[in-house]
């Protein structure tokens, strides 16, 4: 099973996420994920630099681990054309070594900017809408695509990696884990693992049999949230930050940073250690990511949320690593 690091740009300064790239792959981790937003979670001494520049950067300062996001939503501000050139250059640029996920998104992404706030089924065939014109566009050929909410006009990329770039989708419900079944080559969820096999599973298998493909084949993905520190209470603290995601949900049209702390702030820390894993023993990290493994997952993507995020990819290198690889 591989093992990712989720590298938050709300969280962090891009050249800071630098570092940790860095030291996750000298840490032994296989992959390293990246946030994609215009807004954050959170307002108080937030960051949200951008995603697509900091990929290229990043993966020219490494060597071998591979990069991508988790999410880019192509709702408003991304069209899927300038998605698939995006990938497909740093695929040419970076052979094997890039991937990235699509979804639903947030309101966050595309209120602020001036775009609509589409209720989730529009936000829905905007995806589908957006695997079809990338895959497309991948082929080399001249694309013109006249959907509901994206259209091309003889559209064509003239630059493509040797090897395709993985397409991965990202859901938490079934509607869109079937969309994952019909187009992608990877799935990323949250949920827990009890509603990923009753609901998720059948979820995915329905949509690769929708256009006969083999569910075995599509690679499955969780993310993981973790708080690792010595002091558990420090630890539980650190998770703060993050409030306003339970807070507030990925539905809601609340675009607002400052909005979107203000219901956090009256999130209960103790309701986070429900959600996060909050530790201060590495065997904690090492037992949920064999619950994984076990659950059929081919890669765990760890958000970490710990108080010394280098202490935390430190002891990941040294002790929860090497049980897996």
């Amino acid at each position: 099973m591989q093992i990712g690091l989720f590298t938050a740009h709300e969280e962090y300064a891009p050249s800071t996420l630098i570092d940790h790239a860095r030291a996750g792959e000298r840490a032994g981790f296989d992959t390293v994920w990246t946030s994609d937003h215009i807004h954050p979670w959170w307002h108080t001494d937030a960051h949200c630099g951008a995603a697509w520049p900091w990929l290229g950067t990043a993966l020219a300062e490494t060597d071998h681990v591979a990069m991508g996001t988790g999410v880019t939503p192509p709702i408003g501000r991304y069209h899927p054309g300038m998605i698939a050139q995006t990938f497909a250059t740093l695929g040419e640029l970076f052979p094997g070594r890039v991937f990235f996920t699509l979804a639903t998104g947030e309101s966050m992404n595309e209120v602020p900017l001036g775009f609509e706030w589409p209720p989730y089924p529009a936000r829905r065939e905007r995806l589908i809408e957006a695997c079809e014109i990338i895959t497309q566009l991948w082929t080399g050929e001249f694309i013109t695509y006249a959907g509901d909410h994206w259209q091309t006009n003889s559209c064509k990329l003239y630059t493509l990696p040797s090897d395709p770039v993985p397409l991965y989708v990202a859901g938490n419900g079934p509607k869109t884990t079937e969309v994952a079944g019909r187009y992608a080559d990877g799935f990323l969820t949250l949920v827990d693992i009890d509603r990923y096999e009753e609901q998720l599973v059948p979820a995915l298998e329905r949509g690769a049999a929708e256009v006969d493909r083999d569910p075995t084949e599509i690679k499955r993905i969780r993310q993981l949230l973790v708080s690792y520190g010595e002091d558990y209470d420090e630890a539980l603290a650190s998770t703060g930050f993050w409030r306003g995601v339970p807070a507030v949900g990925f539905d809601e049209e609340i675009p607002d940073p400052r909005e979107i702390e203000a219901a956090g702030r009256e999130y209960p820390f103790e309701k986070m250690a429900e959600t996060w894993l909050v530790t201060t023993d590495p065997a904690d990290i090492i037992d949920s990511l064999k619950a994984c493994e076990a659950a059929g997952f081919d890669e765990v993507e760890i958000h970490s949320a710990s108080p010394d995020q280098h202490a935390f990819i430190e002891v990941m290198g040294d002790e929860v690593i090497p049980a897996f690889h």
